[in-house]
């Protein structure tokens, strides 16, 4: 395996490597692409250890770009297009790009910096392959004899909560690569669209990366459009797919109407994956199970991952040691996997932890498959009535309704003036009658004092519940 698309084009030069629109690009045509890309950003001065920012949505020139940059020696740093110009600053600041490249829609939220569009920086490229000192410089290559060192980094992404800036070595991301393809079984054959953005971790490490390095192909759709989604999953064979609960709900409800049987007939994965809490009904209406998908841009993306089979156990995946602490069920990984720092901050221990709780699953002679079982986020639980609560654990009974699309909980008040759980639902369901759903399933320490129906959850742009937004909105 090897991040360098010269060899790549050398080993599967006539096959399909990202489709983009009606464009598809070869690994030959994206190699020459990525190699006068690296020429350009060498003729604007970026060498080794520099920075590249790339503010953009799911277009050929993020991937172009992230391949450019490793080729001369740089750090890629892609940035979300779903900031906003005063928020976008905050991550900025942190990275400290030598250049900001973005797409010509992005120009409003980039206008603040000395920035450069897709187009401007692509007509300048005026330099002949094989005359710039990006390529053919010794430390230029990516693929170089040198021995690459562990601190040696060569992306940047954003941690889940946006406050810091995550550091990953050469070595880091090609081990992420090596578990997901070993962990997934992923081959040349595969394909995957991207349901969220480029700029995340989620999105690069799950698959797209993988299959880059593999052989696969990647379809990339600017901006998530169910309805053209299911058309490209379909007419592309596209075999896996990562993405969050809006995601999925998108597809699962096109036109608005949830049409189970077209969507089990219209295309056959072998892998459907998430990192948040997609609900009972949406999973109901793919072909194959989801399988939950544990790991932090901290820790490497492929950590553990439920069983198909069970939904109940996480396995780990290869390549590195989990543990989990006796006291607090929270998970830590060791391996090649994880990141080396946070920007700007002090280098990670031995054992990097991933905010996951779990605790252990009852287990018999006869149950060799048992293991732990997720119970939610480190800073979700809180006390009531003198008993820990561990919210998620309330959610997932409250989403077994058949009326109940997804669920919150989150710290309310007592009747007594205490610490009590309060659920926020979306769904056609009396708050009544959810109320005596969960009193006949739950402790009575974790039934909600009070529940509140609204039309929708805010989410992180991973899919996952914003539990701080969360708390804001409906909080004491």
């Amino acid at each position: 395996m090897s991040l360098s698309f010269e060899r790549h084009a050398d080993l599967w030069g006539n096959r399909v490597a990202v489709v983009e629109g009606n464009e598809e690009f070869t690994y030959a045509d994206f190699a020459r692409r990525v190699k006068s890309a690296a020429n350009e950003l060498g003729e604007l001065g970026i060498d080794s250890g520099d920075r590249v920012a790339v503010v953009s949505r799911n277009r050929v020139e993020v991937l172009v770009l992230l391949f450019a940059t490793w080729r001369v020696g740089g750090v890629f740093a892609p940035v979300s297009h779903r900031l906003t110009p005063a928020t976008v600053s905050n991550p900025m600041e942190r990275i400290d790009p030598d250049i900001v490249l973005f797409e010509s829609a992005q120009r409003d939220l980039v206008r603040q910096f000395d920035a450069h569009s897709f187009e401007e920086f692509e007509d300048g490229e005026s330099t002949e392959a094989g005359e710039s000192t990006a390529v053919d410089s010794p430390h230029a290559r990516l693929d170089r004899t040198a021995t690459i060192e562990a601190d040696d980094t060569c992306l940047l992404v954003s941690s889940d909560d946006g406050g810091n800036v995550v550091c990953l070595s050469r070595q880091a991301v090609e081990w992420n690569c090596i578990t997901a393809v070993s962990g997934f079984g992923l081959g040349r054959t595969d394909c995957t669209i991207p349901l969220l953005p480029l700029s995340l971790s989620d999105c690069l490490f799950r698959f797209v990366l993988p299959l880059l390095t593999v052989g696969g192909c990647v379809v990339l759709q600017r901006a998530f459009d169910p309805e053209r989604a299911l058309s490209a999953i379909e007419q592309h064979g596209v075999t896996c797919l990562n993405g969050g609960p809006t995601e999925f709900q998108g597809l699962a409800d096109v036109e608005g109407e949830t049409n189970r049987d077209s969507l089990r007939s219209l295309f056959s994965l072998d892998w459907l994956t998430t990192r948040a809490r997609v609900p009972p009904d949406v999973r109901e209406a793919f072909p194959v199970p989801f399988v939950r998908v544990y790991g932090r841009p901290e820790t490497g993306l492929n950590v553990l991952r439920e069983s198909p089979e069970t939904e109940r156990t996480a396995h780990p995946f290869p390549d590195f040691d989990v543990r989990i602490e006796d006291e607090t069920g929270e998970l830590f990984v060791r391996g090649p996997t994880t990141a080396s720092r946070y920007l700007g901050g002090k280098r990670f221990d031995d054992w990097v932890p991933t905010g996951d709780l779990f605790r252990r699953e009852n287990r018999n002679d006869e149950d060799e498959s048992a293991g732990f079982v997720f119970v939610g986020r480190a800073g979700e639980p809180f006390e009531s009535e003198g008993e820990r609560i561990h919210p998620r654990a309330i959610e997932t009974v409250l989403e077994s309704h058949a009326d109940v699309r997804t669920a919150g909980v989150i710290e309310g008040v007592a009747e007594t003036g205490g610490a009590a759980p309060k659920a926020v639902v979306v769904g056609d369901v009396s708050p009544g009658e959810l109320r005596e759903f969960a009193e006949e399933r739950l402790a009575r320490h974790e039934v909600p004092r009070a529940i509140e129906v609204v039309a929708s959850l805010p989410r992180r742009a991973t899919g996952e519940l914003n539990r701080a937004e969360l708390r804001r909105r409906f909080g004491k």
